[in-house]
């Protein structure tokens, strides 16, 4: 008989440490399951926040430069540095967040092909074609005597170079007479005739249009002013 009370004694020692681990087994899986409950939420939210951050970006803000317009495609007008030249076109260029509008020209001289922003056309000194009775005006100074300076030739051509580019059609001519010579006049050099062809054409052209002239019309028509003086 008392082999049997162990025995039983040791039965329920058993099942009490089978409730025991089985209590700690199901405190454990409460324990994960909640602490999956919370990583699941916390990586909802921080999912959320990204998700937010990456779809919804705040779009960079472009600056537009807003200066009126002073000349209008297929327009002719005078570049200093290059001449007359007509507007193509009107293009809208974009640089580092900032929106301009530029003049697309074509120039007859040089063949050549550039864009400028309206912002910088004054400060170029991009202008209109002269007006006929102003281009007239400047015939007379064709038919003045040449003034040409005692001074060395690079001194003169630095003169002559400057006036050409300047823009302003009055000093052109002034190249234009002083530069000139008639075929029994004293031979030019290389230089002088180079010079000299560049600032005939840049005048001719807007001379040619302002007149409403053909090229080749103009050309002849200066020609014979310069050669009866």
């Amino acid at each position: 008989m008392p082999v049997k009370k162990k025995a039983t004694k040791k039965k329920v020692i058993k099942k009490t440490t089978k409730v025991k681990t089985k209590k700690k087994v199901e405190v454990k899986k409460k324990s994960s399951t909640k602490k999956k409950q919370i990583v699941k939420k916390v990586a909802k939210k921080v999912g959320k926040k990204l998700v937010k951050k990456i779809v919804t970006p705040k779009a960079p803000k472009i600056k537009k430069v807003i200066v009126p317009q002073e000349f209008k495609a297929g327009e002719n007008i005078v570049y200093p540095t290059h001449g007359v030249g007509r507007i193509l076109t009107i293009e809208k260029f974009q640089y580092d967040l900032v929106e301009e509008q530029l003049y697309v020209i074509q120039f007859f001289q040089d063949k050549l092909t550039i864009r400028v922003p309206f912002a910088k056309a004054k400060l170029i000194g991009l202008r209109n074609i002269t007006s006929k009775p102003s281009m007239t005006r400047t015939l007379s100074v064709l038919k003045q005597k040449p003034k040409i300076k005692k001074a060395m030739w690079s001194r003169r051509a630095q003169e002559y170079d400057q006036k050409i580019n300047s823009g302003d059609i009055k000093l052109l001519s002034e190249v234009v007479r002083d530069l000139f010579r008639k075929d029994d006049q004293t031979e030019q050099s290389y230089s002088e005739r180079q010079m000299f062809q560049v600032a005939f054409e840049r005048y001719t052209r807007e001379f040619a249009i302002s007149s409403s002239l053909k090229f080749e019309e103009a050309s002849t028509k200066i020609l014979e002013i310069l050669n009866k003086r």
